[in-house]
């Protein structure tokens, strides 16, 4: 066995080296959509809010839900403590909790109107809020700035009680207040008195503190919050107000009992991140509803001794999210997986070929002598396997220690399919091949007589594709609401598995139908051949045409499906990509827009400015408003006031929305309604340009109609939207020009703009003014839609699947080179000894193999153009471009992706024919015909 390995050592490391990638790929793709997996939950819960990446539960203290000695037991230190042990052993694995990061205590029910001399009032006509809480163990975790903490005593009677606490720094220096200042809480009989006793600081340093759950798990522990109150009618103005958070000793959260809608329990446990994967999303929410079920809540109820717990949705809707988008861009990753599945299995199958060809005199005199199709198909596996097993145990092996976890099945399991599928390549061929004598002046390129089954087959193989096209339409691959992946990870199940097979089946079809309609053009081909002088045109193409000496059929399969999954991948990432510009488009407007701050107005000649600033090739500045009204239409509609020529001229530059200006322009009546361009909604309800309504805005009201209707502008990001000419509100309103009404506050540029000498011009202009959010650039906003781990995982995942599809594609091409090299030897060789030339045998080849090449580029890059309209309405690309829901993302008819395969595949084929033709030689070897024959 070792002797027959090494009669021939470089096909022996060949096949080692490529069982060993290929075994190294198919355990490092799940393992590495593991850790994308992994990467993107823990992302997705640092990006939520600290409330909803907390496992939270509260438990009421109202004056409703008991009597006053058992209300005061509940919210005692001793009872809310031991509630917070039963609630952490009533959780189990998969869902950990981080140790010693929990905050749980007692607090006011809802926030109460704070009055104090010194406390500060945005809009005069709302009082701050304050939440008064009981936060256990906050005396070992802060330090005091000021005065000291408070102290439990509670004095006065009922409605006039007196009790002490403290505020952070944050809290004092924003509310003004200081050791020794008080305010008092309304809505309870009288008031309560809250003195200031001390302000304090977290301990540790300020990322240990950015980072705390217990710091953070009450939104304005550490410093107050701004709430806006939205206008109570159309037109109106915002009002905001303070709302913050002052700590009391845990013993004197009795107290809290006094207020109106008394007080609350509350528990929040952050997750331990490092011991949660993704694929155990599901079932961590799962757990969390089983928390939630009423027999585990009152066994739960009975242990904490605090009454009927509520558990918050803020987790569980983040792991619900978390598990959309995966279970959108799993169906995605596999379809590639399955291509490259596919092209990879093929290709081994394909290396058995040049053994088995060089080989196939030895196995022929075998099976004369007597040998079985079982002794000659494990002789030949137990010399596949000396070398497909160390190989395949290598690559699974180097994938298993460069990851970083995963499920160690799945990446097993694949390395072994890859091993197997190695090992078996060459017994299964000489098994098909040898199953019957074959005699010693039979020729390979007979053409063998039409099999019914492969007939079914092939029929079978269409309608299976048909079906995996018209399931892939319907129910389609990566949309949007994709299916949450349960705890074992996949998102699929055997039902969706058709419309993953439709790129590699539709593939298939087109290899069937290549083979089939092949032989007849050629056919065709070598009548005109044969009219035309010299042996060399005639001879190439009747070898082609005759059978498939040239391409064998596996290897047109190999080779076709390779193309049309390189292409189709191609064609992914080229609509993932076009759907970020088109996203990023629609949220800037521009490639790059200016907002002032509070809507104030530009300064005069900023435009000016702006667009003599690096990089900016045309402006236009405009009034917007977000909050318009169209009477008896819409309300809260984005209102744009524009200069018509200028405005026209950037939807015609980015194609979003483009409009001619004259259609906005003024008539000479400016009594009657304006024009204006608005979104299809509003249009629809205004009979599309039937009727007319006043648009209202902050001191202005005007007439407007419906003159034109587009689906996007770039004045308005989302929503309804109006369009008017500032000019045109001008002529109609005479007393409008001129003043704030009309005056710009927007600014769209266009061109290469530096974000950095934007937002010093706007600096300049507000001096007070962050001007980091108020400069948007489009580059920017395009890749915050790659920044999750999860998106961009499965990009470069879905990237090294096509790069893999395309290397795959180059090996089939070498091994139908090597497959047919002796065959053509042998051809060379006794035509060389009939007078054929050197150049002569170069064409020769280059006829009989060319044509079958050409034929199947051509046929994978119409293939894989024609999945644009078979496929492309059932996928949805918005999981993997990870852009906003509602701008579907689609397949891309990508030249680039079309022809670069193909175009690879032809240049291979060639530059391998001609390096045959060359190393062939110039001199003719008489033996090699008889060792052929």
């Amino acid at each position: 066995m070792w002797a027959r390995l090494r009669a021939a050592p470089g096909g022996t490391l060949a096949f080692g080296a490529l069982v060993l990638v290929t075994a190294w790929l198919a355990a490092a793709l799940p393992l590495a959509w593991d850790a994308s997996s992994d990467a993107g939950l823990r992302a997705a819960l640092e990006r939520a809010r600290p409330a909803d990446r907390m496992l939270s539960a509260t438990a009421s203290a109202a004056p409703d839900t008991g009597g006053t000695g058992q209300l005061r037991t509940r919210v005692s230190p001793r009872t809310v403590e031991r509630a917070d042990t039963a609630l952490r052993r009533a959780v189990r694995a998969p869902l950990r909790l981080a140790d010693g990061e929990g905050a749980y205590g007692v607090h006011t029910a809802t926030p109460a109107e704070a009055a104090g001399a010194g406390l500060p009032r945005p809009s005069p006509g709302l009082p701050p809020k304050a939440t008064v809480t009981a936060q256990a163990r906050l005396a070992e975790r802060s330090q005091i700035v000021r005065g000291r903490l408070p102290r439990p005593k509670v004095t006065g009677p009922q409605g006039r009680q007196h009790l002490e606490a403290a505020v952070s720094t944050a809290t004092a220096r924003r509310m003004r207040l200081a050791p020794g200042d008080s305010f008092r809480l309304r809505g309870v009989p009288g008031a309560m008195t809250v003195r200031i006793t001390g302000v304090f600081t977290p301990r540790g340093s300020a990322g240990q503190t950015a980072d705390s759950p217990f710091w953070h798990a009450e939104p304005t522990l550490l410093r107050p919050s701004l709430v806006t109150v939205p206008p109570t009618s159309p037109g109106g103005t915002k009002e905001t107000y303070w709302h913050f958070t002052a700590v009391i000793h845990p013993e004197a959260a009795s107290a809290l009992l006094a207020l109106r809608d008394g007080a609350e329990l509350y528990f929040h446990h952050p997750l331990d991140t490092s011991a949660l994967a993704g694929r155990q999303a599901g079932a961590v929410r799962r757990q969390m509803a089983e928390l939630s079920a009423s027999g585990a809540t009152a066994r739960l109820r009975t242990a904490a001794g605090v009454g009927r717990l509520s558990f918050g949705t803020g987790l569980p809707e983040t792991l619900a999210a978390y598990e959309r988008e995966s279970g959108a861009v799993q169906p995605l990753l596999l379809t590639a997986a399955v291509g490259l599945a596919t092209t990879a299995g093929t290709v081994l199958l394909l290396s058995a070929a040049p053994a088995a060809e060089r080989r196939r005199a030895e196995l022929a005199l075998l099976r004369a002598r007597g040998i079985s199709l079982p002794g000659l198909a494990g002789r030949l596996l137990a010399e596949t396997a000396l070398v497909a097993v160390p190989a395949g145990a290598a690559g699974a092996a180097a994938a298993l220690g460069a990851s970083d976890g995963g499920r160690t099945s799945w990446a097993l399991a694949a390395a072994g399919a890859v091993t197997v599928t190695a090992a078996l390549a060459l017994p299964l061929r000489a098994v098909v091949a040898h199953r019957r004598p074959v005699p010693p002046t039979a020729r390979p390129d007979a053409p063998g007589r039409r099999s019914r089954r492969r007939t079914v087959a092939e029929l079978t193989v269409c309608v299976l594709a048909a079906g995996a096209v018209a399931a892939l339409r319907q129910g389609g691959a990566g949309n949007g609401d994709g299916a949450s992946a349960g705890a074992g990870g996949s998102g699929n199940g055997g039902g969706d598995l058709l419309p993953v097979l439709a790129p590699v089946l539709s593939a298939l079809v087109a290899a069937l139908l290549l083979m089939r309609c092949c032989p007849p053009l050629l056919r065709l081909l070598t009548r005109l051949a044969a009219r035309r002088r010299g042996p060399v045109a005639f001879l190439g193409l009747a070898r082609a045409a005759r059978a498939p000496s040239a391409v064998p059929g596996p290897a047109l399969w190999a080779l076709l499906v390779a193309v049309t999954v390189a292409s189709f991948g191609g064609m992914v990432l080229a609509g993932v990509a076009d759907g970020r510009d088109a996203a990023a488009l629609g949220a800037v407007g521009a490639d790059a827009r200016l907002a002032t701050p509070g809507s104030a107005d530009l300064p005069p000649g900023f435009a000016r400015k702006a667009a003599r600033a690096a990089g900016v090739e045309q402006v236009t500045a405009y009034r917007a408003h977000d909050g318009g009204d169209l009477a008896g239409v819409a309300d809260a509609v984005t209102v744009a006031l524009v200069d018509a020529p200028g405005y026209a001229r950037l939807t015609r530059r980015n194609g979003q929305g483009t409009f001619p200006a004259a259609a906005l322009a003024p008539g000479k009546d400016t009594t009657g309604p304006l024009p204006a361009l608005m979104s299809p909604d509003l249009a629809r309800k205004l009979g599309n340009g039937s009727r007319y309504t006043d648009l209202v805005l902050p001191g202005l009201q005007i007439p407007v109609r419906p003159a034109l209707v587009r689906d996007a502008t770039p004045a308005a990001q989302q929503g309804p939207f109006v369009v008017v000419s500032r000019e045109a509100v001008a002529r109609a309103r005479p007393d409008t020009r001129g003043t704030a009404l009309l005056a710009p506050n927007t600014l769209l540029a266009n061109g290469h703009p530096d974000g950095t000498a934007l937002r010093r011009l706007l600096a300049e202009a507000f001096p007070k003014a962050d001007t980091t959010t108020l400069v948007t650039l489009r580059t920017t906003e395009r890749a915050r839609y790659a920044d999750t781990a999860l998106k961009s995982g499965a990009e470069r995942l879905y990237r090294l699947a096509a790069l893999s599809a395309a290397g795959y594609s180059a090996l089939a091409v070498v091994l139908c080179l090597l497959h047919t090299a002796p065959e053509r030897r042998a051809l060379l060789t006794r035509l060389r000894t009939l007078g054929l030339t050197r150049r002569q045998g170069t064409g020769l080849l280059l006829l009989e193999s060319l044509p079958l090449y050409a034929l199947t580029a051509a046929a994978g890059a119409v293939t894989s153009l024609a999945a644009v309209p078979l496929l492309g309405p059932g996928i949805d690309l918005r999981a993997l471009a990870g852009t906003p829901g509602t701008l579907p993302v689609r397949l891309t008819a990508d030249t680039a992706s079309l022809l670069l395969p193909p175009l690879a595949l032809l240049v291979l084929a060639g530059c391998g024919l001609l390096l045959q033709a060359r190393l062939t030689g110039g001199t003719a070897d008489l033996r090699t015909e008889t060792q052929e024959l």
